[in-house]
């Protein structure tokens, strides 16, 4: 017996595979890279030790004016305290 000449569909499902399997493994190398990561300085100086995060100005935002209050130490437990006083109603 001999074998039945290919036709041409055949080939041309076979290039669409191959296709499809190429496009599938450039999309998921590519899709697997990390972003790059963006670094914007500030003219800030974070204390606090923890994360600084900065966003970009909203328009249409309303402005917030915040006290500039400087911060104290609450002193030790055992130097002290203020005497607790009384609220008027007790009296």
């Amino acid at each position: 017996m001999t074998e039945p000449a290919s036709r041409p569909t055949n080939k041309l499902l076979l290039l669409i595979a191959a296709l499809v399997v190429v496009i599938a493994a450039i999309w998921f190398l590519v899709g697997r890279q990390e972003p790059e990561k963006t670094e914007t300085k500030v003219d800030a100086t974070d204390l606090s030790g923890g994360e600084l995060i900065v966003t970009e100005p909203t328009p249409g935002e309303v402005p917030v004016s915040v006290p500039d209050t400087p911060m104290t130490n609450v002193p030790p437990s055992g130097s002290g305290s203020p005497a607790p006083t009384g609220s008027p109603s007790a009296q």
